[in-house]
């Protein structure tokens, strides 16, 4: 009886034993599985950052063409190491792992007919590849044995120039009637007008330098200074808010700003920064805020404009509401025509920027 249980026992020990084995491989299993797993998923976020570096430095290479807009793809010496394929560029990742990406040529595309605009190189679809290899002989291309590709991405989207046609060279470009006020002064600069309206009268009881032109023939919608509707510009916008609380406490020197409703600027929260300033609304600089702002304002739709002292504005103000008006009292509200300061805004911010969301398409 007691050899028949000894034996049982030791089937029972056995048993435990050998399911404890499986137990141990399988756990070994699921492990390398979740670790292989885990590789594979971190390999293809690191080829989707590869992928969207060459966006990047495909934008970057427009912005830097010297002849605007761009109207053909086609990266030369230190830009590329390869200008038959395009934009590209190898780099280290670590160890003997490396990033390549590839802005094709044949798949960098105007696209600015397609969406009904006749200035060609406004618009372009971008195409990246990117790749996470292994490099294990440089003598061979990054796919080719024993080089190892160990993953890949392909993303897209498309960038758009922001144009700024100002239709005549002025301080100040109006719809309506413009009023100076006593402590209001407006200067032209050579070979420009202090102001050009629309409307049929200039009021001045401050001080103007520079000519004014009244019942002028222009256009000044978004459409036409711009080449673009509200809704794009804001979309397009470097910093894009409903309200003057949201931005930054220091405005950028030279951004593409949009605020979408009313705006007071005040001791508290002057209007400083530069760039071009899209307001869809009032504009108010209260006295006492000490504003300085370089580029180009524009206030859009029926919405009115209203500066008090001190406060200074460079470079050229776009108003197409009804009122605009411009005074100080004991001191000085200020705006300047300067061609070499929108000629600088026009290079900086009116560039190309992306226009879309980054798309990750199928590798085929």
């Amino acid at each position: 009886m007691k050899k028949k249980e000894g034996f049982a026992l030791l089937f029972v020990l056995i048993i435990i034993l050998v399911l404890t084995a499986f137990l141990a491989v399988g756990m070994a299993l699921v492990l390398n599985i979740q670790k292989s797993l885990k590789v594979s998923f971190d390999v293809t976020l690191k080829a989707d950052e590869v992928a969207n570096a060459g966006i990047e430095d495909a934008i970057s290479w427009f912005k830097r063409q010297l002849t605007q807009p761009v109207t053909e793809f086609s990266p030369q010496g230190s830009d590329t190491e390869d200008p038959a394929t395009g934009l590209v560029r190898e780099y280290l990742i670590s160890g003997n792992i490396y990033g390549r990406y590839e802005v094709r040529k044949n798949e960098v595309i105007d696209v600015s007919s397609e969406r009904g605009l006749q200035q060609q190189g406004t618009i372009w679809k971008l195409t990246s590849y990117g790749y996470v290899f292994q490099k294990l002989d440089n003598n061979n291309k990054f796919n080719e044995s024993p080089n190892k590709i160990l993953g890949q991405s392909k993303v897209s989207t498309e960038i758009r120039r922001v144009g700024i046609n100002l239709p005549i060279k002025a301080a100040i470009l109006a719809e309506k009637n413009v009023k100076i006020g006593k402590g209001g002064r407006v200067r032209a600069a050579s070979g420009s007008n202090a102001i050009a309206t629309k409307g049929n009268k200039v009021t001045n009881n401050g001080e103007i330098v520079g000519t004014c032109l009244e019942k002028q023939h222009m256009s000044l919608n978004p459409q036409a200074v711009f080449g673009l509707s509200l809704n794009e510009l804001s979309n397009l916008a470097d910093i894009s808010v409903s309200s003057i609380s949201e931005l930054p406490e220091k405005l950028p020197s030279s951004a593409l700003i949009y605020i979408d409703g009313n705006a007071q600027f005040t001791r508290d929260r002057p209007l400083n920064g530069g760039g071009i300033l899209i307001v869809n609304g009032n504009l108010v600089i209260h006295a006492g805020s000490n504003s300085s702002f370089t580029g180009i304002i524009y206030v859009a739709a029926s919405s009115n404009y209203h500066q008090q002292a001190p406060s200074l504005i460079t470079g050229c103000l776009v108003v197409t509401g009804s009122e605009l008006n411009i005074e100080g009292t004991g001191e000085v509200s200020e705006i300047d025509y300067d061609k070499n300061i929108i000629d600088t805004m026009k290079r900086r911010v009116g560039l190309y920027r992306r226009s879309t969301p980054l798309i990750k398409e199928v590798m085929q």
